[in-house]
């Protein structure tokens, strides 16, 4: 009995001694292995940390820059256990300081949805009154469509004929300048077609915007209209001539003020701070850490919101950095930014073995600034910029052999100045220029 006890007493101790051993030289391995799920979580929930990164060489350290190489692979050591808030990143600030500059200085839109379908001859609208007008009688009627619209269900026809005419009483009474902005679909490929916009300041109608061949036919609302407004307009007043019961369809009508306004309004010392760059997901090290903070989508929920996906976390829009794991490998498949469950900021997507896929900048659920894309073989398909989801800027794209394939500029959407064309040797093909879209000779 002695003797079992002596033999009891040392299993235990050796036990004991070779967990401790395991605890120093494991620490990560004996938690995921041996603690219970609770305690895991527990651990996990306070050693989220700086992650200490093995640099390689050769690896690419400026944010989508003109030398993309696309690898993204990282060697991450232990993190420390020290608990650690989720950082607040210069991108986060300023994104807040835009939103409060924002808030303090007029802003209205509609996408038409809490209106009725069909005709009407006035319209409450955040924008202010709607009032509708057709020619000759009996009357072509102005109408809230539920069958097609940009965002949503509803949108706003004007039907053509002879004349078809809405007049926007604009609320409230700005001093600045703005700018109006709105999605239409020319809804007839015939002539005659003509759009106008025209402003009144309380001196008389003085035409702003030109749209006879500049709204494109199709069913998916392609082109965006951007009229700057001048101080003080009080009245706009859309017109539209066409076959009848064709006309044209708008969605997401914004006034908004211009960016020079936003500039001049601003006082505080806040919104004077020059723009910082976006945290650069290039770096391995930064990249390691918004990886080791980001929270699984998986533990979230989705909704899809005027056509956007808004990411849902118990129950309230989600604000912070998320990722999506490739099943069960460990392999993260993309890691972006979110803010009020949209994505609004840095985003990336990679191949399966740690390849970028895709890089680039969202703003409010849609793509804004440069966004590139990579072949598999890790080589540059293309390289846009954007605006509001809309391609405007300068365009390069590539052969999967690596070869320039065409460079050019779009504008609003549209292809604007000169567009080259190379063959896959790398040869020049065609050179031709665009106005607005429309080849010019």
């Amino acid at each position: 009995m002695r003797y079992l006890k002596v033999v009891l007493v040392g299993t235990c101790g050796l036990a004991m001694l070779w967990l401790l051993m395991v605890w120093f030289l494991a620490p990560e391995e004996f938690t995921k292995n041996y603690l219970p799920q609770i305690l895991q979580n527990s651990v996990e929930e306070n050693s989220v940390g700086e992650v200490t990164v093995k640099k390689k060489a050769n690896a690419p350290t400026n944010l989508l820059s003109m030398k993309f190489t696309g690898t993204t692979s990282i060697a991450v050591e232990s993190p420390e256990n020290k608990p650690s808030s989720e950082p607040v990143t210069d991108l986060e600030e300023n994104i807040e300081s835009s939103r409060k500059a924002t808030s303090r200085i007029e802003e209205r839109n509609s996408s038409f949805e809490k209106a009725e379908a069909g005709s009407f001859e006035q319209l409450k609208t955040s924008l202010g009154m709607l009032k509708a007008e057709a020619y000759p009688y009996p009357f072509l009627p102005v109408l809230i469509d539920d069958k097609h619209a940009k965002t949503g269900k509803h949108c706003l026809q004007l039907t053509g004929g002879e004349k078809s005419t809405v007049t926007l009483e604009v609320a409230g009474n700005s001093t600045m300048s703005r700018q109006l902005t709105f999605w239409a679909e020319r809804w007839t490929s015939r002539a005659p077609f003509t759009f106008r916009i025209a402003a009144d300041s309380g001196k008389g109608w003085q035409e702003i915007y030109n749209g006879d061949k500049k709204i494109r036919v199709g069913r998916s609302f392609l082109t965006q209209v951007k009229v700057p407004l001048s101080p003080g307009v009080k009245r706009l007043q859309f017109s539209c001539t066409s076959q009848p019961n064709r006309g044209i369809l708008i969605d997401d009508l914004h006034i908004s003020p211009s960016r020079s306004a936003v500039i001049e309004n601003e006082t505080d010392a806040e919104s004077t701070k020059s723009q910082e760059s976006p945290p650069n997901l290039e770096d391995r090290t930064t990249l390691a850490r918004f990886l080791a903070n980001a929270i699984d989508e998986r533990e979230m929920k989705a909704r899809s919101v005027k056509g956007k996906k808004q990411l849902m976390q118990n129950g309230k829009p989600f604000t912070g950095w998320a990722k999506r794991m490739r099943g069960n490998s460990g392999e993260v498949e993309e890691l972006g930014l979110y803010r009020d469950g949209l994505k609004n900021g840095p985003w990336a997507k990679w191949f399966s073995g740690k390849r970028f896929r895709e890089l680039g900048l969202f703003r409010q659920g849609q793509k804004h600034g440069l966004y590139v894309t990579w072949y598999g073989s890790g080589k540059k398909k293309d390289a846009i910029h954007y605006e509001h989801d809309l391609e405007h800027g300068p365009v390069t794209t590539w052969y999967s052999s690596g070869k320039k394939r065409q460079e050019g500029h779009h504008k609003h959407g549209e292809k604007d100045g000169l567009w080259i064309t190379f063959n896959n040797r790398g040869l020049e093909t065609n050179r031709q220029r665009y106005e607005n879209g429309n080849p010019l000779d």
